[in-house]
């Protein structure tokens, strides 16, 4: 502003003198180019902020120690070349973290509603292999630094346009918890998306837990103990995994309104890792107590899901 004033000052002050054709006629190219200039970023800075202009990101939206925001890629319809993919991204900051779908033995899970969607039949999140974290009383089943999770939508067929809507909660953590909630929408299919955009989908969708096979990494044995006076028992989890001296994890998800601990490793040696789960706090449903365990294993995860009253695979 200060420089504006005293060039502003100057010119006011400076005698005038009636320039030659020459540079009347350099002056009215540089006006002219000018002002193409002017327009040119006057009308991009219109469809930036004009509403109803078709985006492949969604704003941002700041919570305390992290913001969130969708991203599609691709396009609509049966010929499209990249069909159309979204997902949920969250940025947290330098310290801060947050959880899986089931968050462990503290925090609150990661959850999204799609109600609100329009030309969907129905959409859902997915969560790519998560960490272990312990606070020093507590441990935790979390993501930090960035987390893009897919979302995998299912398009009305009959549908000209498509509107993704998610209603997201989620905790974040650092030395306090703080519940967060964003209510986020954007257009499917409308723009291309970044190529960025679209590697960082792929790659999440590659860490997505896969049904385990005869190739390890797999969990190989479960056993269980004799159970206690209250009929829980603590289960021994064997896994066999890939060669090498790769990281290996196992993380637990029970029924809806199960509170267990997340599987401590007992043992390890080579291509073996042996953990142990108490199925304290795991919840009952009308066919069983489902019990769904994720091993990861360096870059690989792998799934396997079992009833924990009969040991048997589901």
């Amino acid at each position: 502003m200060r420089w504006g004033a005293m060039s502003w000052a100057r010119d006011r002050i400076r005698p005038r003198v009636r320039p030659g054709p020459r540079r009347r006629i350099r002056r009215l190219a540089g006006l002219a180019i000018a002002g193409l200039v002017c327009g040119v970023l006057t009308l991009a800075a219109g469809l930036a902020l004009a509403p109803g202009v078709a985006a492949a990101e969604s704003a941002w939206q700041e919570v305390p120690g992290a913001k969130v925001r969708l991203v599609t890629v691709g396009r609509l319809g049966p010929d499209a070349k990249t069909p159309a993919d979204a997902a949920l991204e969250i940025q947290l900051e330098p310290g801060w973290h947050t959880y899986w779908r089931f968050p462990g033995e503290a925090g609150i899970p990661t959850e999204a509603d799609f109600t609100r969607s329009r030309g969907l039949r129905g959409a859902t999140l997915r969560f790519p292999a998560p960490k272990r974290y312990f606070d020093g009383q507590t441990t935790s089943i979390v993501y930090t630094d960035r987390v893009v999770l897919p979302i995998d939508l299912d398009i009305d067929p009959q549908a000209t346009s498509a509107m993704l809507s998610a209603d997201v909660t989620f905790g974040v953590c650092r030395d306090i918890c703080v519940p967060a909630t964003a209510a986020l929408s954007l257009e499917i299919g409308a723009e291309d998306g970044s190529i960025m955009s679209r590697m960082a989908i792929t790659r999440a969708r590659l860490a997505i837990p896969k049904p385990q096979s005869e190739a390890a990494p797999r969990i190989a044995r479960i056993a269980g103990s004799t159970p206690d006076a209250n009929g829980e028992r603590t289960l021994t989890i064997e896994a066999r995994l890939a060669p090498g001296a790769l990281e290996a994890d196992l993380f637990a998800e029970g029924a809806p309104g199960s509170y267990i601990e997340v599987p401590r490793r007992i043992a390890r040696d080579g291509t073996s890792a042996t953990f142990a789960l108490t199925t304290h706090g795991l919840a009952r449903t009308d066919d069983g107590r489902p019990l769904s365990l994720v091993l990861v294993n360096g870059p690989v995860a792998v799934r396997h899901a079992i009833d924990a009253d009969t040991l048997s695979p589901r």
